[in-house]
């Protein structure tokens, strides 16, 4: 027994490292700046990004069920395979269609860790009785993320200035080190609700039992489905500000440094989210106090809106800097705070599926976001492009306001 907790304790260790290693990803900050290299149009890079969320569009839910039923462990390493797999093809291709198939790849690999993840550590901190720890567990992971990110992205760029193909070959060398400590984790224990055998009619029922779960109840659905679509605005802004600041005249190791400048200050952030959730809880803005992530939300919009105002105010471009860093630290704190609200409402047995079902929205998301985006960076300007996002993120957040304030309402009326 004491061989056991031993062994679930060490999940949460060996997945800090395996986020940190996984992490050291010095391709980053220079993917989209690698496929213009390579010759695509911005409109292209828009596509395959397309191509990579409708992928996980509909690999998702499978996928999660594949951690559910068949084992969060085995799951990481069949992701992290593919995911090499997807790094040797970009690396040695020169046309669309290849570059295609590395991003459904990319997607396939993204899909088959990301529930499962999320899902390996809450069961064994729930099979240990700490997932009270849980908020603080995940702050540190996404510290984790920013930490590597912060290496990821400054040596990325000077690597890129250098070479990109060498950027790309030590990538590599550093998935092979990923994939060893995927294999390193231990099953955690949960409850078998449906029949252990893997067939095709018990992932349908599990599939379709987990969509019911999560949409039976109206507050969770809304609240999933308003953080995912933000959390994709805040990634387009993230990959598009990379070519924004080269179109500037910036060179790629200075966007890597801007770029690691925003993951030190995220790494910063989610390291005292607990800290930053209570006081944000002893406020005495209803909305806020109750749901914490939605003030993450409002930062997400600040940075976006002031992105979109530098149109207006030209020379001084380096205020773009200050812009991210709001919407990365806002969507950093909103995925933390969120999540860790989701994992309390939902039962282990379907945790990876309905997950993973959260980012196959956030996934829909980016299929009409992201290409949209390049159009009209495209077509007109990366600042007619933000203005884009801001009325629509404006459209978007006043009516959920007011949706989430109902719902606070219905609380308080029961209670």
């Amino acid at each position: 027994m004491k061989s056991i907790e031993k062994k679930l304790k060490n999940n949460i260790s060996i997945n800090y490292l395996f986020t940190f290693i996984k992490s050291v990803d010095f391709t980053r900050g220079l993917w989209m700046l690698y496929l213009a290299f390579k010759g695509m149009t911005l409109l292209e890079i828009g596509a395959l990004e397309g191509i990579f969320h409708i992928t996980s569009l509909l690999m998702e839910v499978p996928t999660g069920a594949v951690a559910d039923l068949m084992g969060r462990k085995l799951s990481r390493v069949i992701g992290m395979i593919i995911s090499l797999c997807s790094l040797f093809i970009l690396m040695f291709s020169d046309s669309f269609w290849l570059f295609a198939l590395s991003f459904v790849l990319s997607a396939l690999s993204y899909n088959l860790d990301s529930g499962s993840g999320e899902a390996l550590v809450y069961d064994s901190l729930k099979a240990l009785e700490q997932e009270k720890g849980y908020t603080g567990v995940l702050g540190k992971n996404e510290a984790m993320f920013n930490i590597a990110s912060i290496l990821s992205l400054f040596i990325g760029g000077i690597l890129g200035e250098e070479s990109f193909m060498l950027a790309y070959t030590c990538s590599a060398v550093v998935g092979i080190f990923s994939l060893i400590i995927s294999t390193m984790f231990y099953e955690p224990p949960i409850e078998k609700v449906v029949n252990s055998e893997h067939s095709l009619k018990n992932f349908f029922i599990h599939t379709t039992q987990s969509f019911r779960t999560l949409f039976s109840n109206k507050e969770i659905a809304f609240l999933t489905v308003f953080t995912t679509v933000f959390s994709a605005f805040a990634t387009v802004v993230f990959f598009y500000i990379q070519n924004y600041w080269r179109s500037e005249g910036y060179t790629v190791s200075r966007v890597g440094l801007y770029l690691s400048i925003g993951s030190a200050v995220c790494a910063v952030s989610t390291l005292n989210i607990g800290r930053i959730e209570k006081v944000l809880r002893k406020r005495k803005w209803s909305l806020i106090s109750q749901y914490p992530f939605l003030f993450f939300a409002l930062m997400i919009f600040a940075g976006i809106l002031g992105l979109a105002l530098l149109g207006m105010l030209k020379g001084i471009t380096d205020l773009s800097l200050l812009f991210l860093l709001l919407t990365m630290v806002g969507e950093s704190g909103m995925y933390v705070t969120f999540n860790s609200f989701l994992n309390k409402h939902i039962p282990s047995h379907q945790r990876a599926t309905i997950i993973s079902i959260g980012s196959m929205l956030f996934s829909l998301s980016m299929i009409c976001v992201f290409p949209l985006f390049g159009w009209i960076a495209d077509t007109s300007s990366f600042y007619s492009a933000f203005v884009v996002l801001v009325v629509i993120s404006l459209v978007l957040l006043i009516p959920s306001f007011l949706v989430i304030r109902r719902f606070l309402r219905k609380k308080a009326v029961a209670v």
